[in-house]
C-alpha cells in the first residue's frame, strides 16, 4: 500500500453471514476488511483453517486486502489466551499478515505489567514465526492505556513483529499532546482505527460528529509515513446506516496520496 486504505470491521456485521458481510463491505466502498474473530461465524472455538481459506478466497475475488483481529483479554483469561494464539496461527490462512490485539482493563498490583509483558512477548514470538505483525491497540484505562505505555512496551519487547494498531479516538482521549504522541510512534504504526469522540467521553462517534479535528489527526498519521489500513470503528450505530457516508466523508478529508 502507498496510501491510507479504509477498512470495514466485520464485528459490526454479526447479524450477517461472514461471506455476505465481506461483500457488503465492498458495497459500502471500503478498500479492505478487518476480519474480526468476534464475528459469530469466526469464533476461535469453532474456526477452522478451511473456513479461514474460504474467507481469504472471497476477499481475493473481491480484490480486498485484509487484517485479522481479536480484542479479548489474553492477559488474565487462559481460554482467551489460547484462542488468541489460535487466531495468530490462522492469520496466514486468511491471507493476512497483521493480527490486532488490545489486552484488558487495569486491575492493579505489582504483577500486572510483568504478566502482560510475558504473555505479549509469547504472542510476538508466535506471530514472528508465522510472518505476522502483532499490532497492539491501547484503550482508555487498559494496562496498555496510552502512547507512553506503548512506547514502554516497544522498549521492553524490541521486535519488528510488535507494532501498533493506533486508534485515533483513543489518542485524543488518553494522550495529553496527541500530535506529539502520533509523531513519537513513527515507524511503529502498522494499522489504525478511526472515529470521532467527545472530549473526555469514550464513545465512538461517526467521523462528522465529536470534538476531534479529524483532518489534523489524519495529517499527523500521513506525516509519520503511515500508508496502511485505517478501519472505521463504530458500534453504537447500525454500521449499514453510517458506513457508506463515513467512507465518503473520510475520503474527503484524507491527505492526498
Amino acid at each position: 500500500m502507498d496510501r491510507i486504505c479504509l477498512f470495514g470491521r466485520t464485528q459490526t456485521m454479526s447479524h450477517r453471514a461472514i461471506l455476505d458481510s465481506l461483500r457488503q463491505m465492498q458495497a459500502f466502498g471500503f478498500d479492505g476488511v478487518e476480519v474480526c474473530l468476534e464475528h459469530p461465524d469466526l469464533l476461535p472455538e469453532t474456526l477452522t483453517a478451511e473456513l479461514a481459506r474460504r474467507v481469504s478466497e472471497e476477499l481475493d475475488r473481491l480484490g480486498m486486502p485484509r487484517s485479522v483481529s481479536y480484542h479479548k483479554d489474553y492477559i488474565y483469561d487462559d481460554r482467551l489466551w489460547e484462542q488468541t494464539l489460535l487466531g495468530i496461527e490462522l492469520t496466514p490462512q486468511f491471507g493476512a499478515d497483521i493480527f490486532i490485539i488490545s489486552g484488558c482493563p487495569r486491575r492493579g498490583g505489582p504483577e500486572e505489567w510483568p504478566r502482560m509483558l510475558d504473555r505479549t512477548r509469547r504472542l510476538v514470538s508466535a506471530a514472528a514465526a508465522r510472518g505476522v505483525a502483532l499490532a497492539i491497540e491501547f484503550e482508555p484505562n487498559f494496562i496498555v492505556g496510552s502512547t507512553a505505555d506503548l512506547l514502554r512496551l516497544f522498549r521492553e519487547i524490541p521486535s519488528e513483529a510488535l507494532q501498533a494498531n493506533l486508534d485515533l479516538g483513543h489518542v485524543f482521549l488518553c494522550d495529553p499532546a496527541p500530535m506529539a504522541a502520533i509523531d513519537s510512534l513513527r515507524g511503529k504504526v502498522r494499522h489504525g482505527h478511526v472515529e470521532n469522540m467527545r472530549a473526555g467521553v469514550h464513545r465512538h462517534l461517526p467521523p462528522w460528529e465529536g470534538d476531534m479535528d479529524l483532518p489534523a489527526y489524519l495529517r499527523a498519521l500521513d506525516g509519520i509515513g503511515f500508508a496502511g489500513p485505517l478501519a472505521l470503528d463504530l458500534y453504537n450505530e447500525r454500521y449499514e446506516d453510517v458506513a457508506e457516508r463515513s467512507v465518503g466523508y473520510l475520503r474527503g478529508i484524507l491527505p492526498p496520496a
